[in-house]
């Protein structure tokens, strides 16, 4: 399912966007955090989809770093449920590992506004959440 409407990080906090990556492998959890705590945000971080989607559930999240590929529940799937939710939509960004031709509009199809391929450098990853952030201005 394509989003008919993007949405964009919630303006209505005046505040830091609020970012959740969903990653199972544990040094991309920490270049990711460090990567971002050094540009100023603040970031929460889930070893699966299925956690990302009862993190999103609980306390919702402006905008969702979401890999692709992780056991219990991947990023596809996760996406889907979150565009599924009722109340308010995160951008979710794809990262991933897979750069086959098709995967950009595979991320899309199950819901997802963007796509960051790995490995990604530290200006690539600020750049993305900054174009998200951006929007909601």
């Amino acid at each position: 399912m394509i989003p008919t409407e993007l949405p964009t990080i919630n303006s209505d906090r005046k505040s830091i966007p609020r970012i959740l990556m969903a990653e199972d492998n544990q040094i991309n959890q920490r270049v990711g955090k460090l990567i971002l705590q050094r540009a100023g945000y603040c970031i929460d971080l889930v070893s699966d989809g299925h956690e990302a989607v009862e993190a999103h559930k609980a306390d919702p999240y402006d905008l969702i770093l979401m890999d692709c590929q992780m056991p219990t529940m991947d990023g596809f799937e996760a996406s889907r449920q979150i565009r599924s939710l009722e109340g308010p939509q995160p951008i979710i960004v794809a990262v991933t590992a897979n750069a086959l031709v098709g995967e950009r509009e595979r991320c899309l199809q199950a819901g997802m506004n963007d796509y960051l391929s790995k490995p990604f450098q530290a200006e690539q990853l600020v750049a993305v959440v900054r174009k998200w952030s951006f929007k909601a201005a």
